[in-house]
C-alpha cells in the first residue's frame, strides 16, 4: 500500500510479504499516475507488473504486484477484496492480517487456475498429435493402390472438411470421368453431398 507524504511524495504504508521490493520510481509513477482520484490501474514496464486501486477515504494506493505475464483484469477482483477491507480497519496488524489472508487465498486460487489450464493445454496438444497421427495414417492408406476409387474418396473426405473435385483429382488416380460417376453414386447414395454455390464436396453426416 502507498500513501503520500507531503515531503518525500509516494512511500510504502504497508507491504506482503515484507521483502517484497518496489522501486522507488514506480512508487512515485503509480502514485503520480492515480492523481488522488479513485480508479484502476494497470502499469506495465520492463521489470514490473501490477495493477492498483485509489482509496479516497483512506487516501492510500492498494497496489498488487504481478508476475511479469499475468493480465492485469483478471486481478482486478483481487484488488476490489483488498479496498474493502482497508474500509473495515484502522488497525495496522489486524488489516496486515487480512490481506495476508487474501493474498494466500487469491494465490490458491490462481495456482489452481493455471495447473487447470496447463492441463487442458497437455490434453489439447495430446488430442492435436492423435489427429495428426490419424491424418498420416489415413494418407498412407489412400495413397496405396490397394483402395476402390470410392474408398478413397470418402478417406479424402473424412479427413478433410470439403474437397473441390480438382482436389479429388489430384490424389485419386483415375480418369475425370470415373471419378464424377463414383461421385455421382456416393451423392445418390446419400454418402456424400454436394454444393453447388461453392462446387465442394463433403461427407454427409
Amino acid at each position: 500500500m502507498i500513501r503520500w507524504d507531503d515531503v518525500i511524495g509516494g512511500t510504502v504504508y504497508l507491504k506482503y510479504p515484507d521483502n517484497l521490493e518496489i522501486p522507488e520510481n514506480v512508487i512515485q509513477q503509480i502514485q503520480i499516475s492515480h492523481n488522488f482520484s479513485e480508479s484502476y490501474i494497470i502499469t506495465e514496464e520492463k521489470d514490473w507488473n501490477s495493477v492498483s486501486f485509489y482509496n479516497s477515504d483512506k487516501e492510500m494506493v492498494i497496489v498488487l504486484v504481478l508476475d511479469r505475464y499475468d493480465e492485469g483484469n483478471d486481478y482486478l477482483i483481487v484488488l476490489e477484496e483488498f479496498n474493502k477491507e482497508l474500509n473495515k480497519y484502522d488497525d495496522e496488524k489486524r488489516l496486515k492480517e487480512q490481506l495476508e489472508r487474501i493474498f494466500q487465498f487469491s494465490l490458491n486460487v490462481f495456482r489452481t487456475r493455471d495447473e487447470v489450464i496447463a492441463k487442458l493445454s497437455n490434453e489439447v496438444a495430446q488430442l492435436k498429435m492423435k489427429v495428426y497421427d490419424l491424418e498420416k495414417k489415413f494418407e498412407t492408406v489412400i495413397e496405396s493402390n490397394h483402395l476402390k476409387v470410392k474408398s478413397k474418396i470418402m478417406f479424402l473426405l473424412a479427413i478433410n472438411e470439403e474437397l473441390s473435385l480438382n482436389e479429388i483429382q489430384t490424389q485419386v488416380n483415375t480418369s475425370k470421368q470415373w471419378l464424377e460417376t463414383v461421385l455421382d453414386t456416393l451423392i445418390k447414395n446419400k454418402i456424400v453431398e454436394y454444393d453447388h454455390e461453392h462446387e465442394r464436396y463433403f461427407l454427409n453426416f
